[in-house]
């Protein structure tokens, strides 16, 4: 059905056309490869960084998906607070995390659920770029943050929600007469909603895809975005594949434990919370949560001293005493929820890699080594000066930069000039009113060969956000420049009711109705 992950990464560089993003973050999952995935289409550029498969980070020149705008746009941060610190940040070279915790204007605790936000936003992004250009670069530069991405997860959310479909339906063909089944012994690690979960159980009756519509009553689209993330992850397949896993399972010897099943989201029943033995655990204490948080969110930075808060010349027995006192302040037996226990696992792992690093003769005299090279290095003044780093900064894509030039070229009617800037914006943020724009603006550009287009553009657009006034404005000009006077009466209307202060619409349906 598809190329096997080998196959898909023999091959170091290419397209998303012809290799689409979600079979490269599956290729990267399988083979458990750490690298960088680098991605361009037109100005935009984003580098993704593999740890053992997962993404852990990710470098874009796109403002909005920065941090600090990040934050702003969520509501954490204020704009004020943003330029503050962007300008601290740039003039001490603190990285804006850091310093939003310095400031007490985010908790870490906060910050790493924003850190994940974030990341999930700037990767699911990425499935609009089908036709960016790709290449694997062997090195992986250690993200600033902590922050790790389930990637099955990540495929089922970006095929079912925002991959184009037109791209879904191109890269997953079969014929009408295929069947369906669940594959049989795969853990893959995913949290189906209802919606995910009735279209899985209904391939237990191994139907075709007609038959998969009529049992869920889904659509061609749902069950097809739906039915492509779930083969790629190899949770389901055509029925011969099926049969014939379950025949090369049922040959093998008896190994591990079977894997763990698919998990669907239901409502949990309420228990009660089991009572601590012992020390008690640190999950309620928001300090001792935020010190968890915090050390975990910086401890990829450190190296093996500064992990270890000790001095070069440091001896055996305080080396020691360091790392037990680092490993039970952070201890995972202190914490209870899986979420920061898993931190908890993680950190006593870093300090005790860290520990035995130091202790061993050699790798302490290279990390000696290597921290007199960096103190060299920052001697000779090679960091990069304020000047640059600003110059770094404002070369980063803004959408409402775009969109603010394609409004004024709007203005002065110059509707070719406008529709360019409105796909710059869309290209950057594809936000429903920047899209609602560019309908309209390719409509005025030329409304006697894109009226069909913009109709269908402003109708998708809609349904995204049937919220939009401006949008249903568009529509009912458009509407009624194309003849279709039903639907331009029913859009000014929809119009009117989410602005009954203007009145102009109800001039608008009363010009219909005479001219109907």
């Amino acid at each position: 059905m598809f190329p096997t992950p080998s196959q898909v990464l023999r091959q170091r560089e290419g397209t998303l056309a012809d290799t689409p993003f979600p079979l490269l973050l599956h290729s990267l999952m399988v083979e458990e490869r750490t690298c960088t995935l680098e991605l361009k289409v037109r100005q935009r550029e984003k580098r993704i960084v593999f740890e053992d498969g997962a993404p852990v980070g990710c470098q874009s020149n796109l403002l909005h998906e920065t941090l600090g705008k990040f934050l702003v746009e969520k509501g954490r941060l204020s704009e004020a607070d943003y330029q503050k610190s962007l300008a601290e940040s740039v003039s001490s070279g603190l990285q804006m995390g850091a310093l939003l915790i310095q400031k007490s204007l985010i908790s870490p605790f906060d910050l790493y659920k924003q850190l994940q936000a974030n990341l999930a936003h700037k990767l699911l992004d990425c499935f609009r770029w089908t036709d960016a250009k790709y290449r694997l670069i062997a090195d992986a530069e250690t993200p600033d943050a902590s922050v790790r991405m389930n990637t099955a997860q990540l495929i089922l959310t970006g095929i079912a929600n925002v991959m184009p479909f037109d791209a879904v339906a191109t890269h997953f063909t079969f014929t009408d007469e295929r069947r369906f089944g669940q594959m049989p012994g795969v853990e893959a690690g995913l949290k189906l909603s209802s919606k995910d979960a009735r279209l899985f159980q209904a391939l237990r009756q191994r139907p075709t895809f007609n038959e998969l519509m009529e049992r869920t009553g889904f659509d061609t689209e749902t069950v097809l975005r739906r039915l492509y993330a779930l083969c790629l992850l190899e949770v389901s397949g055509f029925v011969e594949d099926v049969d014939a896993r379950a025949a090369k399972l049922a040959s093998a010897p008896p190994a591990t434990p079977a894997p763990a099943p698919i998990v669907v989201e239901t409502p949990a029943p309420v228990q009660s919370a089991p009572q601590a033995q012992g020390t008690p655990f640190s999950d309620e204490d928001e300090k001792a949560r935020n010190e968890l948080v915090s050390a975990f969110l910086a401890h990829r930075s450190k190296d093996p001293f500064t992990l270890l808060e000790v001095t070069e010349d440091v001896q055996p027995v305080p080396l020691r005493k360091a790392f037990f006192a680092w490993a039970d302040k952070h201890s995972p037996l202190r914490f209870q929820t899986p979420e920061l226990r898993e931190k908890a696992e993680a950190l006593l792992a870093a300090y005790a890699k860290a520990f035995g690093a130091l202790s061993d003769a050699e790798q302490n005299l290279l990390w000696r080594k290597r921290r007199a090279a960096q103190r060299e290095k920052e001697r000779g003044n090679n960091r990069p000066s304020t000047a640059e780093q600003f110059r770094i900064r404002t070369d980063l894509l803004d959408a409402t930069t775009q969109f603010d030039e394609a409004r004024r070229r709007l203005d002065a009617r110059n509707f070719a000039g406008a529709f360019e800037y409105f796909e710059y914006a869309c290209d950057i943020d594809p936000k429903p009113l920047y899209k609602a724009y560019r309908a309209f603006a390719r409509y005025l550009m030329k409304p006697e060969a894109h009226g069909r287009l913009a109709l269908q553009e402003l109708q998708d657009v809609l349904r995204e956000d049937p919220g939009m006034e401006l949008g249903w404005s568009f529509l009912g000009e458009v509407g009624m420049g194309e003849g279709q006077w039903p639907l331009a009466e029913d859009a000014y209307r929809k119009a009117f009711k989410l602005n009954p202060k203007n009145r102009r619409y109800v001039e608008l349906i009363q010009e219909i109705v005479k001219r109907r």
